[in-house]
């Protein structure tokens, strides 16, 4: 068939010339695409909505020989409480960065399309950072690469003593272990079982969780290090964040 329909976000959009744009989709039916949306930066194009970053939008598309383009295009939810919160865009710019960067093309995994969705629905009135804490570590684990954080991933043994995390290994490891990763690092057992519950906890239950900005910085640093360790490279929002963490901070002492 040469038209056909897909349900997907935007996860990325770039300006391909004469109001042109190349878009990163992440689809229920086939996962990620890449496909090309002519004519959607002119003011009048009724795809310009359905079409912008984020957007989560039904699509007919038409299929071509190198890309598939944009035929038609239905806007289902703009998430716009992005357009006021800065912060929650620099959470959502991560996640969508993520989904594709450590995702294979032509996919389909309908559960992590669910869990992008629920992710950015609950970010309107949720604690983005936790949200996006329990997208990363769950993402991974649909992909395959679930951390073991029940029992040591070196031994299969209890977690006893000092424990410590090894992205390389897998996973958390006893202390009797933690010499088989000399890079492993240090976590608390209040930070494990905070990991064990962002996997095992709905989303929308998160707001229920007290976590203290040490155990939060502890995590992302865990999390951020087992996603590095399998993409190979850091991705580009994450230093931007820190940045903009930095630069947050900084106002924040201003007015003090």
């Amino acid at each position: 068939m040469k038209l056909y329909k897909i349900e997907a976000v935007v996860l990325r959009a770039r300006d391909s010339g004469n109001a042109d744009k190349l878009l990163i989709l992440y689809s229920r039916e086939q996962g990620k695409i890449k496909v090309m949306a002519h004519g959607v930066s002119k003011p009048a194009s009724r795809k310009r909505g359905a079409t912008q970053l984020f957007s989560h939008s039904r699509f007919l598309m038409n299929r071509g020989r190198e890309l598939d383009s944009v035929s038609q295009a239905e806007v289902i939810e703009m998430f716009s409480f992005l357009r006021d919160d800065l912060e929650k865009i620099v959470y959502a710019s991560y996640i969508a960065e993520l989904v594709d960067a450590i995702t294979p093309e032509g996919e389909a995994n309908t559960l992590l399309f669910e869990l992008l969705l629920t992710t950015m629905n609950l970010m309107a009135a949720g604690d983005a950072e936790l949200l996006t804490r329990s997208f990363e570590i769950r993402v991974v684990s649909l992909l395959g690469y679930r951390p073991l954080l029940e029992q040591c991933a070196n031994c299969q043994g209890p977690v006893a003593g000092r424990p410590a995390f090894s992205p390389a290994i897998g996973g958390v490891l006893c202390e009797t272990c933690r010499p088989a990763d000399p890079a492993a690092l240090a976590v608390n057992r209040g930070v494990l079982e905070t990991l064990k519950l962002l996997l095992s906890w709905h989303p929308a239950k998160l707001n229920r969780l007290k976590i203290e900005n040490s155990a939060r910085s502890q995590i992302r640093s865990l999390l951020h290090a087992y996603i590095r360790y399998h993409l190979e490279r850091d991705l580009k929002s994450t230093a931007f964040f820190d940045r903009f963490r930095q630069s947050q901070a900084g106002t924040k002492q201003a007015h003090v």
